[in-house]
């Protein structure tokens, strides 16, 4: 049996420790914020008073929070205590701040890896896992995370890889996200009603449909912004996006303008709604009432 910590219990960390705790792992739960450990606690988890008290012993630990910067403070201070421990790092952060956290850590006998998820929280168990970082050590992360959390745990290459391709990842999602918001204004505005559009093109097999469009397009329809993923977290993803881009030399075009349309959404005060808040901003530049 795998000793585990989690630290970062919120939507994705507490589904996360749920999720091992119930195939018979030992886990230890720690969050910063006294809410997110009462629920966590309410909810069957075993939650510690302190991060260091939760990460002693622990073979494996898992980090789940928001910002690079959250990851580089938790490297800096309470994970470089959880010597001879594996780190599965399963925020989303850019490749940079993945490199800087191992770099930091190994100085402690840290072992590091990114293991950003691929998934919608609800999808918890059917998750992919991009893995940046050792074969030995993606070993003991495929061994509590996958059957549990994930339906699979893919090496992808050293670390940073798996952040490479979560945030490229969530850039299509900026870019059809957007796209969808725009067609369904046009539409629209053409006077064709969007719900007839997305009826007939969605079971079309038209080489256009995703499934993210079939999820997406109806909830725009009927402005249900509750957020499924908040467009702020996917703001922030698509920024990571055009960082990495531009620090690589590749061109920006279309990360640009997903960005400007994230962003003018957010101005209007949909930041903590779902991405298909973006739905808002073209409706009021096109004119429809809200």
């Amino acid at each position: 049996m795998t000793s585990t910590a989690v630290i970062g219990l919120g939507t994705m960390g507490s589904r996360i420790a749920l999720s091992i705790d119930a195939e018979g792992h030992e886990v230890r739960g720690f969050d910063p914020s006294e809410g997110a450990r009462g629920r966590a606690s309410d909810s069957g988890i075993t939650v510690l008073g302190t991060a260091e008290e939760a990460l002693q012993g622990a073979d494996l630990v898992i980090i789940s929070v928001p910002r690079p910067e959250h990851v580089l403070a938790s490297a800096r201070g309470p994970l470089s205590t959880a010597k001879g421990a594996v780190v599965a790092d399963m925020s989303t952060i850019d490749p940079g701040s993945a490199q800087e956290a191992a770099g930091i850590l190994a100085k402690h006998d840290v072992t590091y890896v990114d293991a950003p998820v691929l998934g919608r929280p609800d999808k918890i168990g059917n998750w992919t896992l991009p893995t940046g970082g050792g074969e030995s050590a993606t070993a003991l992360v495929r061994s509590v995370l996958e059957g549990t959390v994930a339906q699979r745990v893919v090496r992808v290459g050293d670390v940073g890889a798996g952040q490479t391709v979560k945030v490229l990842n969530n850039l299509m999602f900026g870019a059809i996200n957007a796209i969808t918001a725009e067609v369904l204004t046009t539409c629209e505005a053409a006077g064709v009603d969007p719900e007839v559009f997305v009826d007939t093109i969605a079971d079309s097999g038209a080489a256009t449909v995703s499934n993210l469009f079939r999820e997406i397009a109806p909830k725009m329809i009927a402005q249900d912004f509750e957020p499924a993923f908040a467009l702020e977290l996917l703001a922030k993803d698509n920024k990571l996006a055009i960082d990495l881009a531009r620090s690589v030399g590749a061109p920006t075009h279309l990360a640009e303008i997903i960005d400007r349309v994230n962003t003018g959404a957010m101005d209007q005060g949909l930041a903590d709604r779902d991405t298909g808040a973006v739905r808002e901003l073209y409706r009021s530049e096109s004119g429809a009432s809200q």
